[in-house]
């Protein structure tokens, strides 16, 4: 908030404008008879009531007249044009007079054009077209017209000239005024919907808004309405002060409605109150609205409900709170002058009844002599009275006040002596005294003057600025260039000495250092010359520096003025920094090198990385860092500053006192060195010039590439194996860091096998090779390795059997189908324990179920011309029997060729009460083989089947063997090398007679190529 402002927002509540405030508890003389505040006035309050036309039976006609005429803005005469109600001479005026009618008057309103060259019409925003619709063209001079509606809703409207070619130069003119429908029942907007807020009130206030340019109304037709800039706003035509207070009573709600019949947007604020917003345009809210202001737009209306407080003199001010409370500039024509005017009333409980002057004398040319004032001596006061253009009455009275106009009454200030008499008095006087000067704070104080005229109008305060430095003047704009110091250059300090406050000169500077002294004992700075506002500067030599420990200190510099005073200090910070940053960590990458191989974010280069923080010698952060560089293998231990590799920010930007560097060292400089631990040294710098120590990182160039030896895998065959490992002895300096294989003769290149995880023990390379994608058969495996420092070796092989996975096939049922087996065959089903008179095995729910006559059996087609075939599954016989005939057989397990002939079979029979099994052996190009039958106990039982391919004699012969439970309880062996298995039948499948009957139970299958887990 602007000192201007302040003062503006202090007079609109206080005793400037007729409202006498006590805030503080002290005593406040009687006034004197002529100070007396009048008495209550006898001022109509109350609601509006139908007026501006003829009123009938649902009737109103109401004559509007346009004409030219002329306002008279305090004491200015502006041309206007405006309406009158009768046509009279002189009597238009701007904004025209207000209408109000009934709602449900049928309204004729007759226009009567005066304005000569100017065609008019009238428009009634909000209102329904008149009869014949709108009228764009309007009326000639002299000519009349009557536009008829029906005023069929309550609420605040405005008309105005209508859409004609000029319709708004007209309204800018004046041409508009307000119209207000009233309802029956004494409210605002009659009976609303529940929720609509009320809008019964006590007193209406019309309050029109409208704003003059002097320049557009002396030349209308040729103005540039772009270049329109109001110099007076105005409440139902009238500025502040002459604008006229709205008579209401203390308790009252007042209903305030706003017409903006302007150009402009106006807030509107009511100060000390609050306005519920409860229409806008005429239209109802549908929620009544607490606000501070509102902004009130071109053409709108806008109804809002005040309650007035309760107490004597109670009044309210209602002003614009754009910061436009002036007339025509007059607060920017004389900084040192105060004229407040513009959009401002009041709501008032003692509003006096209209008089002919009804404004206070202006007070201006208000000046103080001496100004500074040192206090010793009285300030002379004197000003300018004039009543000659708010009224024309004799000056009277006058006073001045210092500061609080706020809280001092009119009449209560000091008086000042009148040199003589009439309507102007030029050089009235008043005095501040020693006494009073001594009271008041040291800085600027604000001198209010007024006048009193001989009606009794006190007018609008005047002032001016009292200048009364108590202390010397200011220092500003310390600076101390190059800082933070190392103490070994010297540092130049800067100030500005400034006593625009005190208005006298600069005559002395000095400073301190760590501890304000005595005035005049510092040491002297240089001044640039003898002003007001002058340069002062100084020169602090290493000498001076090196007594100074490392840390923070404090330049104290203030200045003496031509008064004899010596200013407040100025604090002037000085870090000193004798301390170099430290390296908290740095590396080099890639490394260990082989020359080659770059950082991977910049192609032929290694990479050096650091993190550097700059500390005072206690540990705590100091100086922000400036540079960096680092050194390969340098010559000297403690090498130059500033010589170094460049090393740069991470970020990109040196503000910090701890920074992420990094720097770059060309591969064909790392070539020149020989294999073995080189050093790379970095250091950072700080802002004070201090290089920091070195740090050490050991880079490791090796450019020889590692040897493999003889590999070897395992196991080699595979076996079905799912992984294969390969082993080499290695010969390299540094550690492996990566490897890759590929199959075949053909070399892929460097680095474009397949890549896999190595590890080194006993001196040897150990690799892992995932078989899944490997084709089985005989294949050769390559493997190169890789050293940290990205040297390739050369590569080695061997030749690797791989056989194909182990498991072929398994299903233990427990998800009630057969969707994984190739083919189902006759009447199998899958069932749950619950359905079986034993379990088949524990834990299980869920098994294969055949059930006799008839028959059963799943096909797996997943064998693929196996030459090693495993199979075993849980079995239980429950009911099954094979027949009547002992010498029938069912078979339980089937392996079959491609061409769906019988490689071996497990069969079953139940003869004499007891459940037996054996195995038949297909031969190559002989009979079948039969085995020996193998009783089973009641229960479920593991049955499995071992069958391979092979010669009849001799290592591999062909064999089949059962094993009942995990025993051995047969093995047949013959000439099996041309039989494949690509088929297997579980159920039952064969020796099916009519008498063969029951129920038996199959679970947890499983086939496998060359061990059975």
């Amino acid at each position: 908030m602007t000192n201007r402002f302040r003062v503006a927002a202090a007079i609109l509540t206080a005793a400037t404008l007729g409202v006498t405030l006590s805030l503080h508890a002290t005593a406040t003389p009687a006034p004197t008879a002529a100070q007396q505040l009048p008495a209550r006035a006898s001022v109509a309050v109350g609601k509006l009531t139908p007026r501006g036309c003829t009123f009938g039976a649902g009737t109103a006609a109401c004559d509007l007249y346009a004409m030219t005429g002329t306002a008279t803005l305090l004491g200015v005469p502006v041309p206007i044009w405006g309406f009158s109600s009768t046509g009279a001479a002189a009597s238009a005026t701007a904004p025209g007079p207000v209408l109000v009618v009934h709602q449900g008057d049928q309204v004729t309103v007759t226009l009567h054009n005066e304005v000569a060259g100017q065609s008019v019409s009238l428009a009634f925003p909000g209102q329904p077209l008149p009869t014949g619709g709108e009228d764009t063209t309007g009326i000639a001079a002299g000519a009349t017209r009557a536009y008829s509606f029906t005023a069929g809703r309550p609420g605040t409207f405005l008309y105005e000239a209508g859409h004609t070619s000029g319709g708004a130069r007209q309204v800018a003119m004046g041409l508009a005024g307000a119209l207000v429908v009233l309802p029956a029942d004494g409210t605002a907007y009659g009976t609303q919907p529940a929720g609509y807020p009320a809008s019964g009130y006590d007193d209406d206030a019309v309050v029109v808004l409208s704003e003059i340019d002097p320049a557009f109304n002396a030349n209308p037709a040729a103005f540039d309405l772009r270049k329109f800039s109001p110099k007076y706003r105005l409440i139902n035509g009238k500025p502040y002060p002459a604008s006229d207070p709205i008579a209401t009573d203390q308790g009252h709600k007042v209903l305030v409605r706003y017409v903006n019949v302007g150009s402009l947007t106006h807030p509107m604020t009511v100060l000390g109150g609050l306005q519920t917003e409860i229409a806008q345009g005429g239209h109802p809210a549908h929620y009544a609205t607490t606000v501070a202001a509102e902004s009130i737009d071109p053409g709108q209306t806008l109804d809002s409900l005040v309650t007035m407080p309760t107490g004597p003199e109670a009044k309210l001010a209602l002003y614009e709170t754009a910061r436009h409370l002036d007339n025509n500039g007059q607060h920017t024509a004389d900084p040192s002058q105060l004229a407040f005017g513009g959009m401002l009333t009041f709501l008032d409980t003692n509003a006096p009844p209209p008089s002919t002057d009804g404004v206070g004398p202006v007070s201006s040319h208000i000046k103080l002599a001496p100004n500074p004032s040192t206090g010793l001596t009285p300030v002379t006061v004197t000003a300018d009275l004039s009543d000659a253009t708010t009224g024309g009455s004799a000056v009277s009275q006058a006073e001045f006040v210092i500061d609080d106009a706020v809280t001092t009454g009119v009449g209560f200030g000091t008086p000042m002596s009148l040199p003589g008499s009439g309507v102007s008095i030029t050089g009235a006087t008043g005095t501040i005294s020693t006494a009073v000067l001594a009271a008041l704070d040291a800085g600027r104080h604000t001198v209010f003057v007024r006048a009193l005229d001989a009606v009794g109008n006190w007018g609008v305060v005047g002032s001016a600025i009292l200048n009364l430095p108590k202390t010397g003047p200011q220092t500003i704009n310390g600076s101390i260039a190059d800082v933070p110091a190392n103490g070994a250059v010297t540092v130049s300090i800067s100030a500005t000495g400034d006593d625009t406050d005190a208005g006298g000169l600069i005559t002395d500077a000095e400073y301190f250092l760590d501890t304000v002294g005595a005035d005049g004992t510092g040491t002297p700075l240089t001044l640039n010359r003898s002003a007001t506002v002058v340069a002062e500067d100084a020169d602090l030599s290493p000498a001076v520096l090196s007594t100074l420990g490392e840390g923070e200190h404090h330049v104290f510099v203030h200045s003496k003025d031509s008064l004899g005073l010596w200013g407040p200090p100025l604090d002037i910070s000085l870090p000193i920094d004798v301390t170099g940053p430290a390296v908290d960590a740095a590396s080099v990458g890639p490394n260990p090198t082989n020359a080659v191989l770059a950082d991977k974010s910049h192609p032929g280069s290694l990479l050096v990385s650091a993190q550097i923080t700059d500390k005072d010698a206690g540990g705590a952060l100091q100086s922000l860092l400036t540079d960096a560089e680092a050194f390969l293998d340098p010559a000297s231990p403690n090498p130059a500053g500033g010589t170094g590799l460049q090393m740069l920010p991470v970020d990109g930007t040196l503000n910090s006192t701890s920074e992420a560097f990094y720097g770059l060292i060309p591969l064909t400089q790392v070539k020149a060195l020989a294999d073995g631990t080189h050093h790379v040294y970095v250091r950072g710098q700080d802002a004070a010039g201090n290089w920091g120590s070195l740090f050490a990182v050991n880079l490791v160039v090796d450019k020889t590439a590692p040897v493999l030896g003889a590999l070897t895998a395992s196991p080699n065959p595979t076996n079905g194996a799912t992984t294969l490992t390969l082993t080499a002895p290695v010969t390299d300096a540094s550690l492996i860091a990566k490897a890759e294989y590929w199959l075949g003769g053909t070399d892929p290149g460097v680095g474009k096998g397949i890549s896999l995880p190595v590890s080194v023990v006993a001196g040897k390379v150990q690799v892992t090779v995932p078989l899944a994608s490997v084709p089985p058969g005989n294949q050769v495996f390559n493997l190169r390795v890789q050293d940290l420092a990205g040297n390739w070796s050369k590569s080695v092989n061997t030749t690797v059997s791989v056989q194909r996975p182990n498991a072929i096939f398994s299903d233990n049922f427990e998800s009630g189908g057969f969707g994984f087996w190739g083919a189902t065959t006759g009447g199998v089903l899958n069932t749950t324990t619950a359905a079986l008179p034993t379990a088949i095995e524990p834990g299980s729910t869920r098994g294969l179920q055949v059930t006799l006559p008839g028959n059963g059996y799943l096909t797996d087609l997943t064998p693929n011309a196996e030459t090693s075939y495993h199979a075993r599954f849980v079995f239980n016989r429950n009911t099954l029997t094979s027949g009547t005939n002992v010498n029938t057989a069912l078979s339980l397990l089937q392996g079959r060729t491609a061409a769906n002939g019988q490689v071996y079979a497990l069969e079953y029979r139940f003869t004499a009460g007891s459940a037996q099994v054996r195995t038949i052996l297909d031969r190559s190009g002989a009979g079948a083989l039969t085995g020996n039958w193998v009783t089973l106990t009641a229960g479920p039982h593991t049955l499995q089947v071992d069958w391979t391919s092979g010669p009849a004699t001799g290592t591999g012969a062909g064999s089949l063997r059962l094993s009942v439970d995990g025993v051995s309880r047969s093995l047949q062996t013959g000439n099996t090398s041309t039989l494949r298995i690509d088929t297997a039948w579980l159920g039952v499948s064969a020796g099916i007679s009519a008498s063969s009957t029951g129920r038996a139970y199959f679970d947890s299958f499983a086939s496998t190529r060359y061990t059975m887990p």
